[in-house]
């Protein structure tokens, strides 16, 4: 199940695809122009039209992962950091202001990248093996997220360079929270197109409830073929 969802709108898309194929049959992405937040799935980089950024609630509990399971010390400084920023935009923007000082954009950018290049020396190097298989070479399971995080600083730290970005993508993760809990409780579908008819109907009445508009009478204008349409704007 795929969402695309913003404050004012919700998207469902059901297709029996993960990637690419499910991403531009769904026809939102392929034309987007504006920022898409996501969790660096490797199929939405395929979209070069908007801007990507990348959810900071995903890289807290990896960073945590990997303090925990190997012991690492710069996961631990990192989360400091990103939570450390979030609190000064909060207050900045809570005190009227646009964007944080000169001076705290540096002090955060500077200690972003120093904890990165000294959490490269705590990433073990894997031995190379005795029979050497073609591709890359096999990296602790570490090294991707670290590679991320300095590779896409941007993405990541988006939300410190303009106050109207996210920390997080919560929001999408908030939306699907329905059809998991229907799931949970209701089970699964036996076809696709009980699946799709649910997802239409979520789509609607999830955008309805972020209108401002009462569910119940939203769907009663439905079914009298007078449907409520959201402003996109």
């Amino acid at each position: 199940l795929h969402v695309a969802s913003n404050e004012a709108l919700t998207y469902y898309f059901l297709h029996e695809n993960r990637g690419s194929i499910a991403v531009n049959e769904m026809g939102i992405l392929p034309d987007y122009q504006g920022y898409a937040m996501h969790d660096h799935w490797i199929s939405y980089y395929t979209y070069l039209e908007c801007v990507h950024l990348l959810c900071n609630a995903h890289h807290l509990r990896e960073l945590i992962y990997v303090a925990e399971q190997y012991g690492q010390v710069w996961p631990t400084k990192l989360i400091q950091c990103l939570l450390d920023i979030k609190i000064a935009v909060a207050e900045a923007a809570n005190e009227g202001l646009s964007s944080l000082s000169v001076e705290q954009l540096n002090q955060f950018n500077e200690q972003y990248d120093e904890i990165l290049a000294q959490g490269k020396a705590e990433i073990p190097i894997l031995p190379v093996p005795k029979i050497k298989k073609r591709g890359k070479s096999k990296r602790h399971k570490s090294h991707n997220l670290h590679a991320r995080l300095v590779d896409h600083k941007a993405e990541v730290m988006g939300f410190m360079n303009d106050f109207f970005l996210p920390f997080d993508n919560n929001l999408a993760e908030r939306d699907i929270r329905m059809a998991k809990l229907k799931q949970k409780i209701s089970g699964c579908f036996r076809t696709g197109g009980g699946g799709e008819v649910f997802s239409k109907f979520r789509s609607y009445i999830s955008t309805v409830r972020k209108q401002g508009l009462n569910q119940f009478d939203a769907l009663i204008d439905l079914f009298n073929n007078e449907p409520f349409i959201p402003s996109v704007n």
